[in-house]
């Protein structure tokens, strides 16, 4: 009987793997056998599914995002509080060392955006969902009374991923440590807090 194979588990392992590479060895090192070597699989195996630099970068992006994802619908988020968004922007940021990976990742890639017109694109699309998915959690939380009505979705959503890719940047390369992180992403976030209610009248 012939052996079944799992296609897609191994586009998500060799993504993996990719990942893996970038780390190490920055985009200059990123080649399909790198990547077969890293995931311990048949050269002409991994350039079958990932036969051009650009699949190799996008198996690399896909694989952060679903693992971003992955750590993001365990986040309890009905109803979606202020403190779900917290978390929700603490997931992007690189805390600790499952993060601090995923981001070095990313930084390799967006240097090499520079030059590089297809891995622009590739980030350009990535970015572009991450907006979207917090524009839904800020639209839900404005609608639970979480945000202030005044606040536009849309916009905070970019002011966030700018304010998050700042605090990435700053933790890998200048030292910024992870409690300096988390204040930044709370004083930034209490900004968006509904005013506080007309004062109440204590019992007679």
């Amino acid at each position: 009987m012939p052996k079944l194979v799992d296609h897609e588990e191994r586009r998500r392992h060799l993504g993996a793997a990719a990942c893996v590479v970038l780390a190490r060895a920055g985009s200059a090192g990123l080649t399909v056998r790198a990547v077969a070597a890293e995931a311990g699989m048949a050269l002409a195996t991994a350039q079958h599914y990932l036969p051009t630099r650009e699949r190799m970068v996008r198996a690399a992006i896909d694989h952060l995002a679903s693992r971003v994802v992955r750590r993001a619908r365990a986040i309890p988020a009905d109803p979606v509080t202020a403190e779900v968004i917290r978390q929700a922007a603490r997931e992007l940021v690189p805390l600790d060392a499952e993060r601090a990976f995923e981001a070095r990742v990313w930084l390799v890639l967006t240097a090499e955006a520079l030059v590089d017109d297809e891995i622009a694109a590739l980030l350009a699309e990535s970015e572009a969902a991450l907006r979207a998915n917090l524009e839904r959690l800020l639209t839900a939380g404005r609608a639970a009374g979480e945000i202030d009505a005044q606040v536009d979705p849309q916009a905070e959503a970019t002011a966030l991923v700018t304010l998050l890719d700042g605090i990435t940047v700053r933790v890998l390369t200048t030292g910024l440590d992870p409690a300096g992180a988390d204040v930044e992403i709370d004083r930034h976030l209490a900004r968006l807090a509904p005013p506080p209610g007309p004062p109440t009248d204590g019992p007679t």
